[in-house]
């Protein structure tokens, strides 16, 4: 598991530094866009493409590079490189750590809350609620208020406002 993720940011490292030699590749071709891996190969390293050809087609068989490595290399170098790597690094996560715990985790389930309301009906049926001092709010009329009664002497209210003030 460590050593596909490993490889999996060898290769996106490796393709960076592609995407670094496309771009030199690029300014020396005096072209502008994406270029393929065999178009960087080519510009880049010339002599070492076509060694790589010749080995693979003695060592090998010469069908091996023309349909198959060749028809790879005319994609961008740091797609061949990156994806793969993208793919091992996604497919090599570590999957213990994406884990939550029992203790983190919030697990109710519709019975769990089912059974908390039942308990909560049953404590609220015990408890007598005191009734409101208003009535039924239809009731409720707030001109018929007494100031002195609910604010207090409007004496000491302004005394404690002025005494704020300084």
């Amino acid at each position: 598991m460590v050593i596909g993720r490993f490889i999996g940011w060898v290769l996106i490292i490796m393709a960076l530094g592609f995407a670094i030699a496309e771009i030199s590749a690029l300014g020396l071709s005096e072209q502008y866009g994406i270029m393929s891996a065999y178009s960087v190969l080519h510009t880049l390293v010339p002599g070492e493409l076509i060694l790589t050809r010749i080995i693979i087609g003695k060592a090998l068989h010469p069908v091996i590079w023309d349909p198959f490595i060749k028809s790879l290399l005319w994609l961008p170098g740091w797609l061949l490189l990156g994806l793969p790597g993208i793919i091992c690094i996604w497919k090599f996560r570590d999957l213990a750590s994406e884990a939550t715990s029992d203790d983190e985790a919030v697990d109710s389930s519709y019975e769990d809350i089912l059974a908390a309301a039942e308990e909560f009906d049953k404590i609220v049926e015990n408890e007598e609620l005191a009734p409101s001092t208003y009535g039924k709010m239809d009731e409720f009329n707030p001109t018929l208020l007494d100031a002195k009664e609910d604010f207090g002497d409007e004496e000491l209210l302004k005394k404690s406002i002025s005494e704020l003030k300084k």
